[in-house]
């Protein structure tokens, strides 16, 4: 791990400042650094030095809540935690917090994020954040400033007309002001009309894709699937980079992937599809900052047509097979094709059963929920299914009826703030009914089902199941709300159970690895409002820095 050491040292000892820099200047230079960051180093040390944070409030997220203002790291793991911690010692590398708030690394238990990570085009990094269409414009730009020229610079979904000041979406013209050189495309959501710049106009007519006066292509006339066949592995390689380092800059440590890489309403062959390629090249090459957990999708099979292909894929696996890093927690979420008849999707589920592995099943609609709750109970009659972790995603329109069956054959939910951005593809009552799910006592866990229905930023989750609001500001399920505390959990401990990992992921206690974060305002204490502007300014993921800014950014490495 590179520290603020390293800088101090360079300056002594490179040869420019040997002539330029008078030895007291620099030696006052270098007091004066480490000082103001609040590092303290070991002056000698035969192996790497243990990190502590202190001087801190670290809200452990164990099972009491405990509050403590030290925590001691001895290489990817946490060994001791408290309030009176030593720090004496020559192995030692001390931060001192000064009051800032620490928490678990967050766990995003829903994403498609591998989807995400592999669109065309550079990452557009403040995407989430923009409030009016100058910033948005303005994200567009410097997305631009990384594209190579003809490069399609690409947003599907994440994004929706509450979150601007303006209440509407840029227009064809505002794109083009934005970004000139390279074609542009915005998708509000799956299965949406995208919005294109002129660049992109003349790009898709060229090919005889249409493009209305208003710079809209419909959805069904194939553009977003002309754009998708531009990308090529470097191009993935580099935009999957900045996802992974914007998502660390947010607080996130952990994703669940849940169905990788099929882009609604594209209709590419599945030859076209990177799936999991890109993320393997990364795996191997050692360069994920953030742990990658997958579930097996039914969309992610060679033959769509096949029903047995789930049964295939369990029974020729091996569950948790990976490293600390990247391996398959699950089954999920679409688990075999929509239009499978019951005793199908049954023949499916028993077989997941049989072979032991968690399964999550997409349920947005009453019927819908009632449809596989009862398969799931047909399952539990014949096989116990209450400790394989199986759950239901979504449940925007679950019943009271529905939770108590659920308990009764120990399945969980997740639930996903969607309707934070209510973009027009939500047709379904607002939801979920999170204190309704809380105080029944059912086990769950929390997502954002980003990046094409949901933005990442698990902020913005947060916020909207501490004031129940969307983008917009405005409350959307009145009396669902739920504490701040509460809402935390689900996105740390709770999200670890449904991984299996309970025992070394979600809270900051002795014997787990050390994922967590350091944040620029007091989550317990500030305003509301002020929860979806929460930003890191150190993420920590198996003992290392991936994220620091400011005065932390020494803890780099180089």
């Amino acid at each position: 791990m590179r520290s603020l050491m390293d800088y101090a040292f360079q300056i002594l000892t490179t040869k420019e400042s040997q002539h330029m820099i008078p030895k007291t200047v620099k030696a006052a230079l270098v007091l004066q650094l480490v000082s103001f960051s609040g590092f303290v180093f070991a002056q000698s040390c035969p192996g790497t030095a243990d990190l502590i944070l202190t001087n801190g409030t670290i809200l452990t997220m164990d099972e009491s809540n405990t509050t403590v203002s030290a925590v001691r790291i001895r290489g990817n793991t946490i060994v001791a935690v408290g309030n009176n911690l030593d720090t004496s010692g020559d192995c030692v590398e001390i931060i001192n917090l000064q009051g800032r708030t620490v928490i678990p690394g967050l766990i995003d238990s829903h994403t498609h994020f591998i989807r995400t990570a592999q669109a065309p085009g550079p990452f557009i990094q403040a995407q989430e954040a923009a409030s009016s269409i100058p910033e948005y414009q303005s994200a567009l730009a410097q997305a631009a400033e990384k594209a190579v020229p003809g490069e399609w610079i690409v947003a599907v979904g994440g994004l929706t007309p509450l979150q601007f000041e303006e209440q509407r979406l840029p227009t064809s013209e505002e794109l083009t002001a934005a970004v000139s050189n390279n074609p542009v495309w915005i998708q509000r959501g799956y299965l949406a009309d995208g919005i294109v710049n002129e660049p992109g106009k003349r790009a898709l007519i060229e090919r005889g894709i249409p493009v209305n006066e208003n710079g809209i292509s419909a959805a069904a006339d194939g553009g977003l699937r002309y754009i998708l066949r531009t990308r090529t592995d470097e191009r993935m390689l580099s935009r999957f980079r900045d996802y992974m380092a914007y998502a660390v800059s947010t607080g996130l440590t952990t994703v669940v992937d849940q169905g990788c890489c099929d882009f609604l309403g594209a209709e590419l062959d599945i030859d076209e599809r990177p799936n999991f390629r890109i993320l393997d090249i990364l795996w191997r090459n050692g360069e994920l900052p953030v742990r990658m957990r997958l579930q097996y999708d039914h969309r992610d099979i060679l033959d769509q047509g096949d029903l047995r292909s789930v049964s295939a894929r369990v029974l020729n696996s091996t569950l948790g097979m990976g490293d600390g890093f990247y391996k398959a927690v699950g089954v999920g979420e679409r688990v075999i094709a929509d239009e499978a008849t019951d005793d199908e999707v049954f023949e499916a589920y028993m077989n997941v059963a049989r072979a032991g592995w968690p399964l999550s099943q997409h349920t947005i609609w009453e019927d819908e929920i009632e449809r596989y709750l009862s398969i799931m109970e047909r399952v539990a009659a014949q096989l116990p299914i209450a400790d394989l972790r199986w759950t239901l995603e979504h449940i925007f329109e679950i019943t009271p009826d529905h939770i108590d069956r659920l308990k009764a054959i120990g399945v969980s939910v997740r639930v996903q703030d969607h309707d934070i951005l209510r973009n027009g593809s939500t047709g379904w009552r607002p939801g979920p009914p999170l204190r309704t799910l809380l105080d029944s006592g059912i086990r769950m866990g929390a997502g954002t089902d980003s990046g094409v229905v949901g933005p990442l930023n698990p902020w913005l989750s947060l916020y909207f199941m501490v004031t129940g609001n969307h983008m917009g500001g405005e409350p959307i399920i009145p009396g669902e709300q739920i504490s701040r505390l509460e809402a935390l959990r689900l996105y740390t401990a709770d999200n670890a159970w449904f991984l299996g990992e309970e025992d070394s992921l979600g809270s900051i206690e002795v014997g787990k690895l050390a994922d967590m974060v350091v944040i620029d305002r007091p989550y317990l204490n500030v305003d509301a409002e002020e929860i979806r502007h929460i930003r890191p300014v150190l993420t920590i993921v198996n003992g290392n820095a991936v994220h620091a800014t400011g005065s932390f950014s020494g803890l780099l490495r180089q």
